[in-house]
């Protein structure tokens, strides 16, 4: 199991069992470098074991707690202050009070239980499996795969909600009985298994901190972000190994770079310089970096390191990827550990804490008209008499709208996407969660606030968790660790309670980010359209027909006569032929057992195929 996450730790490793309990880690060494970081780790009184994987900034205050009880330490690390915390405080009472990214398995051997642990917004990964006599557990599916009681077998019903949905929620993976444990949950398991959520954003989120904040001055938020944003980039320089920085040239990554500039002045920079894209990131990222005097290296992603490392994003991923740009991100990790980086700061996570998509903006539009709609057209028998003609004139139901709030009208028709598609694919867990969100934002006065913020907050679940996988597995299959400064506990806590005003405002996203940019960056950049970390479609045209007759085909029961025609269809999608191809790529890694190299090697020859009958 360990061989298969060497990649996560290739400093050391090492094994604890006792009885039934096993514990392995494998350590990517960034704070205390010496072996006092070995791992498992274990308590002085020999009770208390752990396995651990991230970072828990706030450890030095932890730690001067726990020495103030007469806990003595042998080491720097992170690691011995997470695990004595556990063991001098319980889980239960500690863990909410870490800031930082984790992923934990700690053995108490005074009542025999164990725990396993993962930060609030799951940003580092762990799965687990339950078998006739044993639950095992990893920080990657292929390792848990290797236990000799776990048997790999596709989940169709994950895998079509994946092809479906884009991306899988809750604690879904595409393989039979392996499940991800979910964000800001413990689970205790001493015979009888108990699942602990201490922290969830539906459930913990307090809509009259956000009506408390609609009267706050604007100065006054961009201050306490701007301070918050500081503290918490200085709290993710915290390393012993070197470290680097993302700056793409958007406003996210380009304030990270600022900020961490001010901590540590030798900061280098890196970006994808991407082939075929219509508009390329980098000249932004230059004009951001000389304007820091920061070194940039753009890394460049063609055709043929794309092709090459592929088949890797997807083994790394242990899913099909939904993501086109992890092929870059791949790519980009490569370079940074070449260059002897350990960390790397990005921007993750802004977007959705403080209103940056579009699709925010088309549910605040939505929803203003509904609630405009509603005003002037009343529920009577005039309006329902003229709707029978003018559908525009019929009135609508603002609180059965609100059961799916981020679905046109025209779309729910006949229960087409509120009930047979929604039950039969996840559970009708997304649309739940969103009628949730949205009936617990109530008392805002607007639904147009409601609306734009609950989906923000709805994007946390699934499109911010799917980012934060793959981000960290693209990162850490070249043994580099990503952090996220915007996803500290503070900043979601401030940022999950701002009012909508403080992210949208006259018809801008990202108020905030854009203010305290107007601050650090050059102001042209600021003002320039968002372009987003994209890959060009150029990267995988014409490949479709490496489809045909492979396992996808064999997997979702297309008829052969038939491929030629679903293989024309789907190639107007270009986006979601990607999203095949990977698919068709991860089945035969993990059910093909075809190598990654026979796979590039084949992905290239169906690509070169591909242009020769272009040019022809």
């Amino acid at each position: 199991m360990l061989d298969k996450i060497a990649h996560r730790g290739p400093d050391d490793r090492g094994t604890w069992a006792q009885g039934s309990v096993g514990l392995g880690h494998a350590r990517l060494s960034i704070l205390d470098l010496s072996n006092l970081g070995h791992q498992p780790m274990v308590t002085a009184d020999g009770q208390g074991i752990i396995a651990y994987n991230g970072e828990v900034y706030n450890f030095q205050a932890l730690r001067h707690r726990l020495e103030e009880s007469g806990i003595r330490f042998r080491s720097h690390t992170d690691t011995e202050v997470v695990l004595y915390a556990l063991h001098h405080w319980g889980p239960e009472q500690c863990v909410a009070q870490f800031n930082g990214m984790f992923a934990f398995a700690y053995y108490d051997k005074r009542d025999q239980t164990l725990w396993l642990g993962r930060d609030r917004l799951g940003i580092k990964p762990l799965y687990v499996a339950r078998t006739g006599t044993s639950l095992v557990f990893g920080s990657e599916i292929k390792a848990v795969l290797r236990h000799p009681e776990v048997v790999g077998r596709p989940d169709m019903h994950a895998l079509v909600t994946q092809i479906v949905y884009e991306r899988l929620d809750g604690t879904w993976t595409p393989f039979e009985k392996i499940e991800s444990l979910l964000p800001g949950t413990l689970l205790k398991i001493n015979g009888n298994d108990q699942t602990i959520n201490y922290f969830d954003l539906l459930r913990d989120l307090q809509p009259q901190r956000i009506l408390d904040g609609t009267n706050e001055d604007f100065s006054m938020q961009l201050q306490r972000f701007e301070e918050r944003l500081d503290a918490s980039v200085g709290m993710h320089l915290l390393s012993d190994a070197p470290l680097a920085t993302m700056c793409s040239g958007g406003l996210d990554s380009s304030l990270i770079t600022a900020f961490a500039k001010d901590h540590k002045p030798d900061i280098v920079a890196y970006i994808a310089d991407i082939e075929g894209v219509q508009e390329s990131e980098v000249e932004r990222a230059q004009s951001v970096c000389k304007h820091l005097d920061v070194e940039l290296r753009p890394v460049t992603v063609n055709l043929e390191n794309y092709y090459r490392l592929w088949p890797q994003a997807v083994y790394a991923n242990d899913q099909p990827n939904n993501f086109s740009q992890n092929i870059a991100e791949l790519v980009v990790a490569e370079k940074i550990q070449e260059d002897g980086f350990k960390v790397v700061l990005t921007g993750d996570g802004a977007d959705e804490l403080f209103g940056g998509y579009q699709w925010y903006v088309i549910a605040y539009k939505m929803w203003r008209r509904r609630r405009l709609h509603a005003k002037w057209i009343h529920d009577n028998r005039f309006f329902r008499f003229l709707g029978r003609f003018h559908p525009r004139l019929a009135p609508i139901d603002l609180d059965a709208l609100a059961e799916s709030p981020f679905t046109p009208i025209a779309l729910l028709g006949d229960q087409g996407m509120t009930g047979r598609q929604t039950c039969a694919m996840d559970g009708a867990k997304r649309q739940l969660r969103s009628a949730a969100l949205f009936h617990k934002l109530q008392p805002l006065p607007l639904h147009e606030e409601r609306a734009f913020l609950a989906r923000s907050f709805a994007d946390f679940y699934v499109h911010l968790g799917e980012a934060l996988r793959s981000n960290d597995r693209m990162a850490m299959w070249r043994s580099v660790e990503a952090r996220v400064p915007f996803l500290e506990n503070e900043l979601i806590d401030f940022g999950i309670h701002l009012p909508y005003k403080a992210k949208y405002h006259r018809g801008n996203v990202k108020r905030l980010i854009t203010a305290l940019a107007m601050k650090r960056l050059p102001h042209n950049v600021v003002r320039l359209p968002k372009i987003g970390f994209m890959v060009s479609e150029y990267m995988w045209q014409g490949m479709a027909d490496f489809l045909k007759n492979g396992m996808v085909a064999e997997l979702l029961k297309w008829g052969r006569a038939d491929q030629p025609e679903i293989l024309r269809l789907i190639q107007t999608q270009p986006y979601f032929v990607f999203r095949l191809l990977c698919s068709e790529i991860w089945a035969r890694i993990y059910f093909g057992g075809e190598s990654l190299e026979q796979l590039s090697d084949a992905l290239l020859r169906q690509r070169r195929l591909a242009s020769s009958n272009t040019i022809n």
